[in-house]
Parts: C-alpha cells; structure tokens; sequence
C-alpha cells in the first residue's frame, strides 16, 4: 500500500471516529440538558457505581485533581452525592444519594437509547468495536 493511500486511510478513519465521537458527546450533553444536569455532573453521576474516593473519580473523569472538589461541592448541592468517611479519616468518598441512584438510572437509560454504538451496531459488533478501540489504545501506548 502507497504512503499516500495509508496517509488518506489514517485521515478518513480519524475524521470518521472524531465524527462518531463528537456525536455521542453531542447527545450526552442534549440527554444532560434535558435532565437538568450539566454534562460533568452527569459523565460523574454515571461513573458513580460504588461510593469511590474523589482523587479516583477525577481519574475516571480523566481530569485534574483540583477539579473535583467544585465537581462534587456542585454534585453535593444538587443533591446527587453525599460525602462519606472512608477506611482512612482523611479520604472522603462520594456516595450517590437516593436522588443520585435515581439521575444515575435515568441517564442510563436515556444515554442507551441514544448512543450511536447501542443504536448502529448489534451485540456482537460492539464487543468486536471495543476490541479495536482497546487495541488502538494499547498500542499507542495509553
């Protein structure tokens, strides 16, 4: 294959998988407007299965540390999270509230309808989509 077809093929994969995502943020952000929430609060309301430390929230969030702390304030006013003692005295947890398990199903549910993945592509497709992806990522090193 000529550099030049494997240069067009990078950019026309690209160009497609920044469209796929861009799309998928696309109905996030509608599905979060139209809940109520903002977009960062409801990417951490879907993350938040278990009660998790806030330094590891800001890693599934793939985001600053310092980050968190307005992210939960905000998350703890809407009253979605409560901040709980963890093992250790000095690390707090967030714990979904009654009405976080309730944003968290809502969304869940809105986010399955509407994602282009759940809607395009069958069981088996998806499972072969993610091993692509996985395997990207592995070797670019991430």
């Amino acid at each position: 294959m000529s550099a030049d077809k494997r240069l067009a093929d990078a950019r026309d994969l690209s160009q497609l998988l920044i469209q796929v995502a861009e799309l998928t943020k696309s109905r996030f952000a509608k599905i979060s407007e139209d809940l109520g929430v903002p977009v960062q609060v409801a990417r951490g309301i879907c993350l938040l299965q278990t009660a998790v430390p806030m330094n590891e929230l800001a890693s599934m969030l793939d985001c600053d540390k310092s980050y968190i702390t307005p992210l939960a304030d905000h998350m703890e006013s809407l009253g979605l999270v409560t901040r709980v003692p963890g093992e250790d005295r000095r690390t707090k947890l967030l714990a979904l509230t009654s009405e976080g398990k309730t944003m968290r199903q809502k969304l869940a549910e809105k986010v399955t309808e509407a994602s282009p993945m759940m809607i395009a592509l069958d069981e088996i497709q998806r499972a072969s989509f993610e091993q692509m992806l996985r395997q990207i990522l592995s070797e670019s090193g991430r």
